[in-house]
């Protein structure tokens, strides 16, 4: 039986990367030097940032997680980088191909799939593919996760604490195949109880900054690119934050694509197809027949959640960011085209902070 798989995709690198998605704009009238933190813009003059700027604190503090800090690189050294992660990938590629070609292809005649291995593996593959549709938002879920399985947290708090009021997080689901280009983690609290965390922020941070001052202040992705070629912060800067609402995420399709019907239809059409030789699953067919007008109750939801996903996943309203909001922004990589964003943004009455890790070409 030839099943299908997770295919690995593996970006190819332009020769002029870091140049060809690259917003031009003029060339920045002051440079800021290595290790110099920006708190303040000059509102008569440009800025240039650049990814390797290291901020006032290193490693972890007693509330947030430890920010990464990237070496300094020139054009050419980072492109060496990531051939070299290239070629890493395309030699676990090969090693993973090799692997299933010198598997013994299994004699359908003699040695038939059973419905049971059948069903199995159908659920199985319904159950990820549909997983992945539900961010997760659940406080609980957050302050006992796994730091190891989520890709970068940097400057995020450990825990949610205690006096925290509306807690709204987004999160990728645990069978996420990506990112999903938005990470969040936010809360309100009086201005005394989140002073705390706001400086650690600024501790963190190699850049303060408003949305407004932002459009004057541009990022530098290598030691040497072309001067002429920048991407401006407030560009990169998240327009929205998510605020989670009390409705459960419907979970109608979930339930219709594992009811027993759907189940034995699918058995049966895969059983048939293996009497004629012919095994192969085909999941892709199942959205377009799926119907998602139906609405569950809450509560039902919430049963099927529970049952299915192991976390609860709530309806998100993006609210956007005032002017008002000012950015501590502990790191911006650059890699593939894309830039990296992770900080953190505070209200004008500083009640609320919101955690952010947000990605764009």
């Amino acid at each position: 039986m030839k099943l299908k798989g997770l295919i690995l995709v593996v970006t190819a690198l332009a020769a002029n990367i870091g140049i060809t998605n690259a917003e031009q704009v003029s060339t920045p009238s002051v440079g800021t030097p290595l290790g110099t933190k920006i708190t303040q813009v000059d509102r008569t003059q440009s800025l240039e940032v650049m990814p390797y700027m290291e901020s006032k604190v290193m490693g972890e503090t007693e509330l947030s997680y430890a920010v990464m800090s990237r070496a300094k690189k020139t054009f050419d050294e980072q492109m060496l980088e990531h051939r070299d992660a290239e070629s890493r990938m395309h030699a676990y590629i090969e090693e993973h191909n090799s692997k299933i070609k010198s598997v013994p292809q299994r004699d359908l005649i003699k040695n038939p799939y059973t419905r049971e291995e059948i069903e199995k593996q159908i659920v199985d593959a319904i159950n990820f593919r549909e997983s992945i549709k539900y961010p997760i938002n659940d406080k609980e879920y957050y302050n006992h996760i796994d730091v190891d399985k989520v890709n970068d947290l940097s400057g995020f708090p450990k825990k949610i604490p205690s006096f925290a009021k509306q807690v709204d997080i987004h999160l990728k689901p645990p069978k996420a195949i990506e990112d999903g280009r938005y990470i969040q983690v936010s809360f309100t609290g009086k201005p005394s109880e989140l002073k705390p965390y706001i400086q650690d922020a600024e501790n963190h941070a190699k850049v303060v900054i408003t949305k407004g001052e932002a459009e004057r202040v541009s990022i530098k992705p290598y030691e040497n690119v072309k001067t002429n070629y920048r991407k401006y912060l407030s560009t990169i800067l998240p327009e929205e934050w998510i605020e989670v609402t009390n409705t459960y995420n419907n979970m109608y399709q979930y339930k219709v694509a594992l009811s027993n019907e759907n189940i034995k239809q699918k058995v049966d059409h895969e059983l048939s197809n293996q009497m004629n030789n012919k095994m192969g699953l085909d999941l892709e067919q199942d959205s377009s027949q799926l119907s998602s007008d139906k609405v569950l109750s809450n509560n039902e939801n919430k049963a099927l959640q529970k049952k299915y996903l192991g976390y609860y996943s709530y309806k998100e309203v993006n609210r956007p960011f005032e002017a008002g909001y000012t950015f501590y922004i502990f790191k911006f990589d650059y890699l593939y085209n894309s830039f990296t964003v992770a900080g953190m943004a505070v209200n004008p009455e500083r009640t609320r902070v919101i955690y952010f890790l947000h990605t764009v070409q």
